[in-house]
């Protein structure tokens, strides 16, 4: 190989690493906050739609229970991850206590996305009250303890 070719070759593979890792860098504070509260305005849409079925506004269909639970356990895996150190500044609703407790306040988002992945795999109308309760229930307990009130 000719040492013109190789540097074409080391440069390239420079230039496609630094881009990786610029594209893999953790959201600043501020990016973190505006990620975090579209997933989770997401997950508020989703769970609208299953609210309407549990309120049988709407019929029960496996196809729209495991999408919307699949978008709930997919945004709250990716929210997770969006509570970086300084995070807490700007238009958040996220109280104090989720960085004073960060190992309580990731295990509750760990179980309220196993909780929306076992809602997923619902197929039958019997299993889905049950299913759906125990994935508020973890919605409830995370805003109680870790989100401050909108107003």
């Amino acid at each position: 190989m000719s040492g013109r070719r190789m540097l074409v070759l080391v440069s390239s593979a420079l230039v496609a690493g630094s881009a990786l890792a610029l594209a893999t860098q953790a959201p600043t504070p501020a990016e973190a906050v505006k990620a975090r509260h579209d997933a989770m305005e997401q997950v508020g849409d989703s769970m609208k739609a299953l609210g309407a079925i549990a309120k049988k506004q709407a019929p029960f269909d496996a196809a729209v229970v495991k999408k919307n639970a699949t978008t709930i356990a997919d945004k709250l895996g990716e929210a997770a991850s969006l509570f970086p150190p300084g995070s807490d500044k700007g238009e958040t609703h996220a109280k104090p206590e989720i960085w004073a407790n960060k190992a309580d306040f990731d295990k509750i988002m760990k179980d309220g996305r196993n909780a929306a992945v076992a809602l997923a795999a619902v197929s039958d109308e019997a299993g889905f009250p049950p299913a759906l309760g125990a994935l508020g229930a973890n919605c409830k307990a995370c805003h109680d303890k870790y989100r401050l009130p909108e107003h």
